[in-house]
């Protein structure tokens, strides 16, 4: 389990229920990149200065140790 700042645990949470998202490049971000647990998509917004993160399966392991199995579902819709 990595030592995570709240911030990059509710973008971990959320990209693991709503799906790939766009977001500004952060320290948060560039973190999680790092560690692996996210990962870009390759699609960016230049106009928000935003790039589309997706949650990898390291991330989503993280999740299920801090949270247990239901907190990595994707929310259907």
């Amino acid at each position: 389990m990595h030592k995570l700042a709240p911030n990059s645990l509710s973008r971990l949470r959320s990209l693991s229920t709503l799906g790939p998202r766009f977001y500004q490049v952060s320290v948060y971000m560039r973190r999680l990149e790092t560690l692996g647990l996210v990962v870009s998509t390759g699609r960016s917004d230049p106009a928000a200065d935003s790039v589309e993160y997706e949650i990898t399966d390291l991330g989503r392991a993280e999740l299920e140790v801090r949270y247990g199995p239901s907190s990595s579902t994707p929310i259907e819709g």
